[in-house]
Order: structure tokens, then C-alpha cells, then sequence
């Protein structure tokens, strides 16, 4: 008898061990999930405005270059430190013509300018929305750039708006201001571009 109960005692002991093991497998394959942007996925839009109406122009960038990225713990952080570069001859808007114009009279002008590069850095987080800074490079220049951003799932929305003066572009605003003045008119005959640009992009959050 004393046998069978020291036995039945065993069997218990080796099934709690078991499952001890099993969370514990379970726990650290938790704690191993990690997470990283899918450059693949991203896209990368913009909406510039012209007459004293602004009226929006919209396009967008077909190629966009991630130079370096890192593994985060959270979804939120897949930002972090994210470098890019953004070929100015993938711009697109669906029409040749400003393309060109785009693309020579206006990044033509600025120095430099064959990519948009940049980095995203600091940040305000929770799991749905925050808000962060970004250095961007153009004209030459680089200037911290404000952002904000919203999580759906698993891809990350981002948006701002840049005013192109800020990068020293009068001269590049000047140049197709002049290529486009009679189509940048509006009802009131005054010929107007706006410096400021919205931008837009999304990204999946993959993980690893």
C-alpha cells in the first residue's frame, strides 16, 4: 500500500513539474517577442496647395529607402531610430508635366536634394497615439521636424505638415512659382504656392 500511494505521489510531483515547464517555455517565448517596421510596406504621401484658395495637389513617393532600423519591445517604439532616404525621382502625381517641373524646378533648384533623408528619434507614446520628432535633410539643410502618429493594429499611420521655407527653399518656391504662374491662379487672378506641405505615411509593424 505504501508502495502505491509513494508512487501515485511521484506521478503528481512529475506532472506539476511538467506543466511548471510548460509556462516557463510559454513566459520566455513571450518575452522574446520583438518588433520592426516592414520597410516593404511603407508609403509615403503628400498634399501641397496652390492659389489663395489652396486648392491641394497631391502625390506621392514610389521609393523610400530604410537605411537602418532596430527590434523594439513594444510596437510603439519600432520608430526609434529608423533612418531613411527618399529618392526625389520616384515622385509621382499622375501628371508628367508637373512631375518634371517638380522634380527640376523646384528640388532641382535646392542643393543637394537628389533624396529627402532623415531619422526619427525622440517620442510621446502610449499604445494608440503619440507624438514625435524626426530630423529631416533637404536643401542642404537639416531641421527637426514634429509628427504625429496612430497605431491601428499593426501598422502605424504617421502625419505632419513641413513648411519648406524652414529648409531655406525661397529661391526653389520662387522657381515654380514662376514655371507654374497662370495654373497657380484662382479666381481672384493672384498667383499663389503654398510653402507648406502635409505629409502622410504608413508602415507595417512586424514581428520578429
Amino acid at each position: 500500500m505504501r508502495k502505491l500511494q509513494l508512487g501515485v505521489i511521484t506521478v503528481f510531483i512529475g506532472l506539476m513539474s511538467c506543466g511548471e515547464e510548460k509556462v516557463e517555455a510559454v513566459k520566455s517565448g513571450f518575452d522574446e517577442v520583438k518588433y520592426q517596421i516592414d520597410a516593404e510596406s511603407i508609403s509615403l504621401d503628400f498634399m501641397a496647395y496652390k492659389t489663395t484658395g489652396k486648392i491641394g495637389v497631391g502625390g506621392e513617393f514610389g521609393k523610400i529607402n530604410v537605411t537602418a532600423s532596430e527590434l523594439a519591445d513594444v510596437k510603439e517604439k519600432a520608430l526609434n531610430n529608423v533612418s531613411f532616404s527618399v529618392p526625389i525621382s520616384s515622385l509621382f502625381t499622375g501628371n508628367k508635366s508637373r512631375d518634371w517641373k517638380l522634380v527640376n524646378l523646384f528640388f532641382g533648384v535646392m542643393d543637394k536634394t537628389e533624396f529627402l533623408s532623415g531619422t526619427f528619434h525622440s517620442h510621446e507614446a502610449n499604445m494608440e497615439d503619440g507624438k514625435g520628432v524626426m530630423d529631416l535633410t533637404m536643401n542642404g539643410k537639416t531641421v527637426d521636424l514634429p509628427y504625429n502618429y496612430s497605431l491601428k493594429g499593426d501598422s502605424m499611420f504617421i502625419s505632419t505638415t513641413l513648411n519648406v521655407l524652414e529648409w531655406d527653399g525661397q529661391e526653389a518656391m520662387d522657381s515654380l512659382n514662376e514655371a507654374c504662374y497662370d495654373l497657380h491662379k484662382g479666381a481672384d487672378g493672384i498667383s499663389k504656392t503654398w510653402s507648406e506641405v502635409d505629409i502622410k505615411a504608413s508602415v507595417v509593424i512586424a514581428k520578429k
